[in-house]
Formats: structure tokens, sequence, C-alpha cells
């Protein structure tokens, strides 16, 4: 599985998401499966701000290195599934790229944790990005759980 996950800047939420995917992933043997991430808004000068840093080394990622990239015509035909963090970046992925509306769906909704947004932690103190990241961090297990129900959990 290719997992594209979008947020507004691709500094904050998809970012996280897209490591915790990997790690989840590979901790459950599905070597083929894969992640990017990207934004709706993004710039390549915009920076990982420091509290997603904390929230994923806090998760033991050591280095955190990312720089953003505005969603694409090419990304979205890599993708097998595209994840948007919120309404309003499914409304927009469904506007920009109406021939891949059948493989976007909202990350908590295709985790099964209901059609929530996942609210943006930008410029807010460090335990709204630890909060954010737990939200994520569920809708990656329950994600992965759901498309691949055949893994028992982490490799020992």
């Amino acid at each position: 599985m290719k997992a594209l996950f979008v947020c507004t800047g691709n500094t904050c939420r998809s970012v996280m998401a897209e490591y915790l995917f990997r790690r989840e992933a590979a901790e459950r043997g599905l070597t083929d499966w894969e992640a990017r991430s990207c934004g709706t808004a993004a710039e390549p000068f915009f920076a990982v701000p420091a509290g997603v840093k904390k929230a994923l080394s806090e998760r033991g990622f050591d280095r955190v290195e990312h720089q953003a990239r505005l969603v694409d015509r090419e990304l979205m035909r890599w993708a097998d599934l595209v994840l948007p963090l919120t309404r309003a970046h499914r409304d927009a992925l469904h506007q920009g790229f109406p021939e891949h509306r059948h493989k976007i769906r909202l990350l908590l909704e295709a985790a099964g944790s209901g059609a929530d947004d996942v609210d943006d932690p930008i410029g807010q103190a460090d335990h709204v990005y630890l909060q954010c990241r737990d939200q994520i961090e569920k809708a990656v297990r329950g994600l992965i759980q759901k498309h691949a129900p055949t893994t028992t959990g982490p490799r020992p």
C-alpha cells in the first residue's frame, strides 16, 4: 500500500502521520507499504516546527528531516490511498484532482475512527502537538489494522 498524507503546510500533521505510518508498517513486517506526505498550501521553505520534532522524538525518532512539498498529480497518481487530515483538505483534493476522488478518504474515517478533522497544532504549546501526535498515531494503527487485517502486531 502507498499512503499519501495531506495537510496544509506539510510540516506538522502529515509529517507526523508519514513517520508514524512508516514505523508501524515496518514493525508489522509490511515491507511493501510506503508513505509520503504533502500539503495543499506547502512551500519548500516551510520548516518543521520544534513541537513536531519533540513529539516524534518521544516516539524514538532522533532526526526528523523533511522538506515541505505541495500536492501534485505525480503524488496523487503514486498513492493507493490519499489521506487528508481535514474535510477542507479533502474538498480541495476533490476539486483539484477529481480523477483521484475514489482514493481520497479522511484519515480518521479510513481508520474507522469517525469523520472528524485532525486539528492543526501549528504555533501552539508542545502539549497540543503531543495530543495531535497521539490522535494520528491511533489513527495510523487503526488504518493499518483495517487494511492489513492479517497482521498480528509488532514483530518480535
